[in-house]
């Protein structure tokens, strides 16, 4: 099979893992043309394919690969910190999945792909680009800084927006309100970077306030210390640019 057959409609792929990822990864694979085999969970049967995409838990990977392999021309997985180890390529979607979405949810999102040969590689990047997704490399080195920055900006955000709901919740203001000043914070981010996005009154400097801001934190009071230490960093880094 030539690299270039990889967008047929003949080039089958098992999709091994059927959690959110994997279900929405089988119908977007289905709805561009490829032949799919799954949503398969993990303890059935390995049948013969092209390719077989790994959906499963980390730790699972080394096992299903080996079960895998006899079956198909390439074994790749979505993890974002597994190493290729046991496998030909990744490919790794950076975007949250709750498992509900349609197959338009990878269109021109990143991916973060890699290789162990130059034609594995090209597995992942033809993949990338046929589910619409925009591909760029991380060599296995980098995997774990990478996959922490993804945790950054998107399960760390999750922490942090839970400790503003359940204060805001104390004194009757709801997550809905608080949602347009996220999106508006998220908007100036993406723009302009952090730095310049910062608002508030660590960035004024307005000291009391934020003495104030902490003493009403409560059981939050540690990771507010940690976060306006942080942002004291950031908004010094801004003072310098």
């Amino acid at each position: 099979m030539q690299n270039s057959s990889l967008l047929a409609s003949e080039t089958t792929i098992a999709v091994i893992g059927a959690g959110r990822l994997g279900g929405v990864l089988a119908r977007a694979l289905r709805a561009v043309g490829f032949s799919v085999l799954g949503p398969l969970s993990r303890d059935q049967s390995m049948p013969s394919a092209d390719i077989a995409l790994l959906c499963v838990p980390d730790a699972a990977i080394p096992a299903v690969a080996f079960v895998a392999r006899p079956h198909v021309r390439w074994v790749g997985h979505v993890s974002g910190a597994t190493s290729l180890d046991d496998v030909d390529f990744s490919i790794h979607p950076l975007q949250t999945f709750t498992g509900s979405e349609t197959p338009a949810v990878f269109d021109g999102i990143g991916a973060a792909i890699a290789g162990r040969t130059e034609e594995a590689l090209a597995v992942a990047d033809q993949l990338a680009r046929a589910l619409g997704a925009r591909p760029f490399a991380v060599d296995d080195d980098h995997r774990a800084t990478y996959h922490a920055a993804a945790s950054f900006a998107s399960n760390f955000v999750l922490t942090v927006l839970d400790a503003a709901e359940q204060l805001a919740g104390t004194v009757g203001v709801d997550r809905a309100h608080l949602g347009p000043l996220v999106r508006q914070t998220v908007d100036n981010w993406e723009a302009s970077g952090a730095a310049s996005a910062l608002t508030g009154p660590i960035a004024r400097g307005d000291e009391a306030t934020v003495a104030r801001q902490r003493a009403a934190s409560g059981d939050y009071a540690d990771l507010f210390d940690a976060l306006a230490d942080a942002t004291r960093a950031l908004a010094a880094k801004g003072e310098q640019a």
